[in-house]
């Protein structure tokens, strides 16, 4: 922090009221599911990762665009600002959604004060912001949720992190998680670099509902008899029997590999149906939020989304563009949900790369103003 942290505090505590704390209000602070270390290491392994593979060959002018919904604490935000942007000076950019945070809420004030925290962070552009607004909000474009994402995108990363399923909302919601996503993707359609789509949904036999499903699963059949190989790969790679299988009947594990890959599928229509783009599932992590699931129930993916701009052959003479493979996108999620990672067991077998998370998460809980002594013996106490 710099020498005029006095001086900011009042400024801040001007706008938002004092901002004094104690060391016994930390204390009583809960820690929350994504403290957990299993969720840093998506943060690290998959999230960071990405992004800099996104970032490799880019100028460190260009600043990093994120839209996401995070926590009151934005340890995302600052995870991925102490990984991407700071080693560069690269400039980070964000705009997040937290219904959470009503007005004058505990939430709301924690909030609060994470935001004047991460803006103060150096080449963190002061137009960054997370407005308390449900993400569905978007689908509207008279809401100030669009107009704000429309002002700051289109971005590099798009971060839908939901505690619940991506496909629970009915469809028949006019503001539902599809018709945001389909509004964000026709956003990211301006887009003419590479950007990140990561999905983190719940997945079981009971989060989905069910006309959502219906269609989501559609996408899968729709393969099944156009693409040549699709069966053959499901079968050889996941051990699905397409031709047979009922998602109401089929196991859990089943049931999860049959999703993952109707999800991705349907993610990738979604981005395709506004641009043309080579759409890569590139990673898929999964865990378990309900200790005794037969198998991971949520999962993390991360879409890597190419814009792929291409003329004619003929200029005199152009053709219509030419459609994606959509066959060749289909096979190639297969092939990354058979490499699905069960972060759980990895963690289990692998005590440095725990302890490792947890160093980490003890660093970002406390400039988040968690009491993180007490971090070790909560895990601990969910053993």
């Amino acid at each position: 922090m710099s020498d005029t942290s006095g001086e900011n505090d009042e400024l801040v505590a001007g706008i938002f009221g004092t901002l004094d704390y104690d060391p016994t209000e930390l204390e009583r602070r809960e820690f929350k599911p994504w403290h957990r270390p299993r969720k840093q290491f998506v943060r690290r392994e998959q999230w960071a990762e990405q992004v800099k593979r996104l970032y490799a060959d880019r100028p460190i002018e260009e600043p990093l665009r994120y839209l996401g919904l995070p926590g009151t604490d934005l340890i995302d935000l600052r995870y991925l600002y102490e990984q991407i942007c700071r080693p560069d000076g690269r400039p980070l950019i964000f705009l997040g959604f937290n219904s959470e945070a009503q007005p004058r809420s505990p939430a709301r004030r924690e909030l609060d004060i994470s935001l004047y925290e991460v803006r103060r962070l150096p080449n963190v552009e002061q137009q960054s912001d997370v407005i308390q607004d449900d993400f569905r909000r978007i689908s509207d474009e008279t809401s100030i949720a669009w107009k704000r994402a429309r002002t700051l995108g289109p971005f590099d990363v798009v971060n839908i992190d939901l505690c619940n399923g991506l496909a629970s909302d009915s469809p028949t919601i006019h503001q539902s998680i599809y018709n945001a996503l389909s509004q964000v993707t026709a956003l990211q359609a301006h887009s003419l670099t590479p950007w990140l789509l990561l999905i983190t949904t719940r997945i079981g036999p009971n989060t989905f509902d069910p006309d959502a499903e219906a269609a989501i699963l559609q996408c899968f059949h729709d393969n099944i008899c156009t693409c040549d190989g699709f069966a053959e790969e499901c079968q050889q790679l996941l051990g699905l029997d397409v031709e047979t299988i009922d998602a109401s009947a089929c196991a859990d594990a089943d049931y999860l590999k049959l999703m993952i890959v109707a999800l991705g599928k349907w993610l990738a229509k979604l981005v395709q149906a506004s641009r043309t783009s080579q759409v890569v599932l590139a990673s898929t992590l999964g865990y378990r939020v309900v200790e005794s699931a037969p198998c991971e129930d949520l999962v993390s993916i991360a879409l890597r989304c190419d814009p792929i701009i291409a003329r004619p052959e003929d200029a005199l003479s152009p053709s219509p563009p030419q459609p994606f493979d959509e066959c060749k996108t289909a096979k190639r999620i297969v092939r990354r949900t058979a490499n699905r990672k069960d972060v759980d067991s990895l963690l289990e077998a692998d005590s440095d790369m725990h302890e490792t998370l947890v160093v980490e998460m003890e660093d970002l809980l406390t400039a988040a103003r968690y009491g993180a002594a007490r971090y070790r013996p909560w895990l601990n106490s969910r053993a």
